[in-house]
């Protein structure tokens, strides 16, 4: 069960039947999934139970990682995760990627990167992991800046993940030891 606090936002376990209707602030809009994979328009709560189910679903099998939401004032602004990178045939390409989805409202408050550095922090620090990938749309400038902010280093662009799409790839390492 994850459950991570900054200073403004709750990170935790998205719960689907719950969380669903005020979810679809991000699933529903396609300001929202214009970046996201398929591009596909959640405008009911079963569909975006779905989603959220989906999400869940997909990170079982990899224990520390996943999908959760991010709450401010008890107020769900949107998702963070920490999930298999897949690869072209989409399929784990033995990477981690980090990734984020926030309804419009709350774009440009700094919530994005807030909740992608207590991920990081915890995929470094908790889940020991060697290194953290990001990808974004090629034209996606909102999340380039994240990974800027970061501290990620660009790789230039890939077509070796999510089915081949041209995306722009992203890691940072962990720390050294001090």
């Amino acid at each position: 069960m994850m459950q991570l606090t900054t200073a403004r936002l709750l990170i935790r376990d998205w719960e689907p039947e719950q969380d669903a209707a005020a979810a679809i602030a991000i699933y529903g809009n396609p300001a929202v999934t214009q970046w996201i994979g398929d591009k596909s328009l959640d405008t009911t709560v079963a569909a975006v139970q779905a989603r959220l189910k989906r999400y869940c679903d997909r990170a079982t099998a990899f224990p520390g990682l996943g999908c959760w939401a991010v709450l401010s004032q008890q107020t769900i602004v949107g998702t963070v995760l920490l999930m298999p990178l897949p690869n072209r045939e989409n399929a784990p390409s033995g990477k981690v990627e980090i990734g984020w989805h926030f309804r419009p409202e709350s774009w440009g408050q700094g919530y994005a990167t807030e909740a992608a550095q207590a991920m990081m922090t915890y995929g470094f620090e908790t889940l020991q992991l060697p290194e953290i990938y990001a990808v974004t749309l090629l034209d996606n400038d909102r999340s380039v800046k994240v990974t800027q902010r970061l501290d990620m280093k660009a790789l230039g662009i890939s077509h070796d993940y999510y089915g081949g799409h041209e995306l722009r790839l992203f890691c940072r390492q962990a720390p050294a030891e001090s």
